[in-house]
């Protein structure tokens, strides 16, 4: 499917990101979990840094267990409690519409766990709703690679932008000549780890 260009932009001020169920009890089942958590936590921390607004999601938090400490969650709206699979619940979708300095978003950024089930339906709903959705697959993962892959390929059929957590970092950045660059670039220094996302023979 070819994207408008403009689309895949993500502005300003007009951007959050979205962090679904990276909660305690998942620690032992999800595949690479660890690595995850490091994409993630470089990706929370730089868009903290770029006073991008946060929020956070757990699925049933009484049996699976709070948001891992790993996370400087501090500032953001929630955690916000679910049984639904989707973060779209009405809660949710309230915050969504000033979630922005009191304006809707028009781009989020999804990050989270599993793939194939929260992520995933989090991403159709956004997409419905008619916000353009950046999923950042070195940031999420699922019990199974397989499900993880074939995820993320119908997210991309739905018009997601399949994207890694330094290609967001450096797309909203934009400019080098940020005042935050400096500081953007010591959680980056060292690259991301291997994650099987793509075949050795295209890397």
């Amino acid at each position: 499917m070819a994207i408008n260009p403009a689309r895949a932009i993500l502005r300003q001020g007009k951007t959050a990101l979205f962090i679904c169920d990276v909660q305690e009890k998942f620690r032992q089942a999800i595949f690479q979990f660890d690595t995850i958590v490091k994409n993630s936590t470089k990706l929370i921390n730089a868009l903290k840094i770029l006073n991008v607004p946060m929020l956070v999601s757990e699925q049933n938090p009484k049996s699976l267990g709070g948001t891992i400490p790993e996370f400087d969650i501090s500032g953001a709206k929630g955690p916000f409690s679910k049984m639904q699979f989707s973060m779209c619940t009405s809660e949710i979708n309230n915050e969504l519409e000033t979630l922005c300095d009191g304006q809707r978003p028009e781009s989020i950024i999804l990050i989270g766990v599993e793939t194939h089930v929260c992520v995933e339906n989090t991403a159709v709903d956004l997409r419905r709703y008619g916000y353009e959705v950046h999923t950042v697959a070195d940031c999420c993962s699922s019990r199974t690679q397989e499900d993880r892959l074939l995820a993320l390929e119908r997210m991309r059929d739905i018009g997601c932008h399949i994207a890694t957590s330094e290609s967001i970092i450096f797309k909203y950045m934009r400019d080098a000549s940020r005042k935050e660059f400096k500081t953007i670039l010591s959680l980056i220094k060292t690259p991301s780890p291997y994650t099987g996302l793509v075949p050795v023979s295209r890397i």
